[in-house]
């Protein structure tokens, strides 16, 4: 465990993906740290260029053209994303999932479903292969003459991987004790702030609005964790259940801990759609992530909490 140190605070803001970064140094050099931070915004100018949807030359924006059986060779950061967005649907049975028109398709003409029936797993629209030239992806075949819908759409997992891929950059430059946001929405913590308590080295980050009036912690130590929040107190219900097409009914607000901000970044998103038991037993078989809920204005619920 680190020990508290007294250097001095350097701040950097980039503007990226919709939102603004910002990066949170501990150094005793100001320009270096400027340097690093620099590197590290250039990263996740990258990252963007890669992921937008609305880019047709990026590579999303070339999956989302591929046709039926069509395999295209992507690099590791997309390889990556995908991965771990698909990780997370199979793990959170599709309460998470970037391909909007799979659960875009199941608001319509079923609502004569059962409620087993809309919420079932829906196949992967994709494939990821790992082969000695590279990375690639295959677009499902589907059934014969149908066309798999095929939208994706990394919204929910892009920042917290730019997070992640920035913090790598930090490292390789030494900086050992830093703390980034993606638009507040998603933070990542590396190393311990200054003067850290002794009792629990990391960076403390606050629970901004009034959460906290509702028994929400105010603020969480963070120590080479990420947390990441949805909620629908500044875009009201915004979040749709991926498993149905309907607005999700599970909670008011959703914060997820876990050590790589992309996991927490689509974990967050994930448990503002999954039920309160759903959570709960989500965090019992993933000892490593923690999540806290606002079930409803005034009751609050936390799993794995100081992880």
């Amino acid at each position: 465990m680190p020990e508290a140190h007294p250097n001095p605070i350097h701040k950097f803001a980039h503007q990226a993906m919709g939102t603004f970064f910002e990066i949170v140094i501990a150094h005793a050099d100001g320009v270096y740290a400027g340097q690093a931070a620099q590197a590290a915004f250039g990263e996740i100018d990258r990252t963007e260029r890669l992921f937008s949807r609305f880019d047709l030359r990026s590579e999303i924006g070339q999956i989302n053209r591929m046709k039926p059986g069509q395999r295209l060779p992507i690099g590791i950061e997309t390889y990556e994303s995908l991965a771990i967005a698909e990780q997370v649907r199979e793990e959170t049975g599709g309460a998470f999932d970037i391909n909007r028109k799979a659960w875009e398709n199941r608001n319509n003409g079923q609502d004569g479903d059962t409620e087993e029936e809309a919420t079932a797993l829906s196949p992967a629209a994709f494939s990821l292969f790992e082969t000695e030239a590279g990375f690639e992806i295959l677009r499902s075949p589907g059934e014969p003459g149908a066309r798999p819908a095929l939208d994706l759409d990394l919204g929910g997992i892009g920042k917290g991987y730019a997070l992640d891929s920035a913090l790598e950059i930090l490292l390789d430059w030494s900086i050992e004790n830093v703390l980034l946001h993606g638009g507040t929405s998603t933070a990542l913590a590396a190393g311990t702030a200054p003067r850290g308590d002794e009792d629990r080295e990391g960076w403390p980050v606050g629970i901004g609005g009034g959460w906290p009036s509702l028994g929400v912690p105010r603020q969480l130590v963070l120590f080479e964790q990420a947390l990441s929040g949805s909620g629908t107190e500044v875009k009201g219900a915004h979040i749709n259940d991926p498993r149905t097409g309907k607005p999700a009914r599970g909670h008011v607000a959703a914060w997820a801990v876990h050590s790589a901000a992309a996991v927490a970044d689509a974990l967050s998103t994930a448990f503002m759609v999954m039920s309160t038991d759903e959570v709960e037993n989500f965090c019992t078989r993933h000892a490593e992530a923690g999540a806290l809920l606002v079930v409803d204005y005034g009751k609050c619920r936390v799993f794995n909490y100081g992880i």
